[in-house]
């Protein structure tokens, strides 16, 4: 009974996550914190936490971009298929840049749950009919070559940036 008295009283929470610790450790579990530690840690502590902040919001800036060009992506194909369609009367044409456009919009809206995967799938679809639009037609690489730079910029940017953080 004594006994459990003693360990009740030499464990504390630490003063940041309120994790049950032990006070003879200086770092917390959970968090880090150095609750029994010397300034010099404690402002180390904060000092590596503002860091990793930024460093998220950095990483967040770039994802949000990738994601904004999945949505407009997925405008573009939508657009274009009923221009097209218009154009060349072909339904097939439609229906394949409405499908191609709908898969832009839901991982456009995934990214939000799950960055990497969706940015990374977006990526490897938008390559892929790149690549099948060359074979099908190779003068369809030349048309637009700037803009899909920067459509593969800003993904490649996306995918960079969700892999380097961990959600």
């Amino acid at each position: 009974m004594e006994e459990l008295n003693i360990s009740a009283a030499s464990q504390s929470g630490c003063s940041i996550c309120k994790t049950p610790m032990v006070s003879e450790n200086i770092f917390c579990p959970e968090c880090g914190f150095p609750e029994n530690g010397t300034d010099k840690d404690v402002a180390q502590f904060h000092a590596r936490n503002a860091m990793k902040n930024n460093e998220h919001m950095d990483a967040d800036k770039k994802i949000k971009s990738a994601r904004n060009v999945l949505y407009v992506l997925a405008g573009f194909t939508i657009v274009f298929g009923i221009i097209y369609f218009f154009i060349e009367k072909d339904v097939a044409i439609l229906v394949t840049n409405v499908i191609l456009g709908l898969i832009y919009l839901v991982l456009g809206s995934w990214t939000t749950k799950k960055p990497l995967v969706a940015i990374l799938l977006g990526f490897l679809l938008y390559l892929t009919v790149i690549i099948i639009s060359a074979i099908v037609e190779p003068s369809s690489i030349v048309r637009g070559v700037i803009f899909k730079i920067i459509i593969i910029g800003y993904l490649a940017k996306g995918v960079y940036s969700a892999s380097s953080i961990k959600k």
